[in-house]
């Protein structure tokens, strides 16, 4: 059976037609998600550029060699301006026509203009360049876990190895002052590899935001909208691992006291700043690695993980004490505001290393009791904090 590279180069390059038809369809579907058309531009200039440098000897070759492989350079830089647009940076788009420029300037001198070998060493200079502002946006981009954007930053990584590796043995893909990469088949697989490499970049860049959207999902499904802090499912996912070295553990169950007259007097939108007040508050006292969350209307829970009980208390005892001052600085209109928090705090001790099953089963039972102790504060007067008493099932091992 005979084998033609031009065939196979023509289906790689429909089926990378294809991947920039799917990311306009996934932007039709996330139009907040601009970089998938700086990617889907980058798949279409991409393909434009690679036909023309096919079509060396069928058309001028200032369109074969200049324009050409100009329009893979701005491939390139597309996928840069995408990656800055998908981190919610500038785009800066004229960046991307830069490289192009200065190829085709370049091209106009007779060391490059006459040297093919000499113009695949200087394209891969160029390629290496936009490949390294690539991989360094994917890099100042990860503040978050991302398992695409470790696949991307391998991928980009393994294509600007591979264009190093290409400059030194230019003169192998060369054939009387002609790329032969296309034509003959002992080449064609290095070419079609590194397409091949560049199709993976496409579906990843289409994955990456597929996953962000997931994360979206999952971080509105965990958080209460006004406060911004985790609602009560969300903070059972990040109180079980919060807990999960084991050790001292405090949980405390807040309530805003006379909160629904705020609400009566001040109105309601005069309570949702009390609410997201006394977040703040919340969020200031407590410490790194502790675990808050709004779990009812005006009710709150907080984790503290590895805290000895006096610890605890003093926390619980600036957050009585941040939330009164801070309310009275609040400016909501005429008439006094009203307004406390009461806090049942029960300690006790996560147990070490077992099944997830065994450390939810010890915050809800802390999470009881220190339900429980809210309530004593309640009827003590409100405004105060209660102990709850430790149970020798969740005593701290000696």
């Amino acid at each position: 059976m005979s084998f033609d590279p031009l065939t196979l180069w023509s289906v790689v390059l429909l089926v990378v037609l294809m991947l920039a038809a799917i990311m306009a369809l996934v932007w039709l579907l996330t139009p907040e998600e601009t970089a998938l058309l700086h990617w889907a531009a980058f798949c279409t200039v991409f393909v434009i550029g690679l036909a023309g440098v096919m079509s060396r000897g069928l058309v001028p070759d200032f369109v074969s060699v200049q324009l050409a492989n100009a329009a893979v350079f701005v491939g390139y830089g597309l996928v840069w301006t995408g990656l800055r647009a998908f981190d919610r940076r500038r785009p800066r788009l004229v960046y991307a026509f830069i490289a192009p420029a200065v190829w085709i300037a370049l091209c106009q001198l007779p060391f490059f203009r006459d040297s093919i070998v000499h113009r695949i060493q200087l394209s891969s200079v160029i390629v290496v360049v936009l490949l390294f502002l690539c991989i360094s946006q994917v890099w100042k981009g990860w503040v978050t876990p991302s398992r695409m954007r470790g696949l991307l930053l391998g991928l980009l990584t393994l294509s600007l190895t591979m264009t190093v590796l290409r400059a030194p043995f230019a003169t192998f893909m060369v054939d009387d002052n002609r790329l032969i990469l296309f034509s003959n088949p002992r080449l064609a697989w290095i070419g079609l590899f590194a397409m091949l490499l560049l199709i993976c970049v496409g579906f990843t860049l289409v994955l990456l935001v597929r996953e962000r959207v997931e994360l979206r999902y999952r971080s509105a499904a965990q958080h209460d909208e006004l406060t911004g802090l985790f609602n009560r499912r969300g903070f059972m996912e990040e109180a079980v691992p919060a807990s999960r070295k084991g050790g001292p553990m405090a949980l405390m169950v807040l309530d805003l006291d006379r909160f629904k007259q705020v609400n009566d007097q001040f109105g309601h939108a005069a309570g949702d700043r009390v609410l997201v007040l006394f977040a703040e508050v919340l969020l200031l006292e407590l410490r790194p690695g502790d675990v808050a969350a709004r779990i009812g209307g005006e009710e709150f829970a907080a984790l503290l993980p590895d805290v000895r009980p006096e610890t605890a208390r003093q926390i619980a005892e600036r957050i009585r004490g941040s939330f009164r001052q801070e309310l009275n600085r609040l400016k909501l209109g005429a008439g006094t505001l009203e307004c406390s928090v009461s806090i049942g705090l029960a300690l006790g001790a996560a147990p070490q290393g077992p099944a997830r099953e065994e450390i939810e089963a010890a915050i809800l039972r802390n999470m009881a009791r220190a339900d429980a102790a809210l309530y004593e504060a309640k009827a003590q007067g409100r405004n105060r904090i209660e102990v709850a008493a430790i149970v020798a099932e969740d005593r701290p091992a000696a």
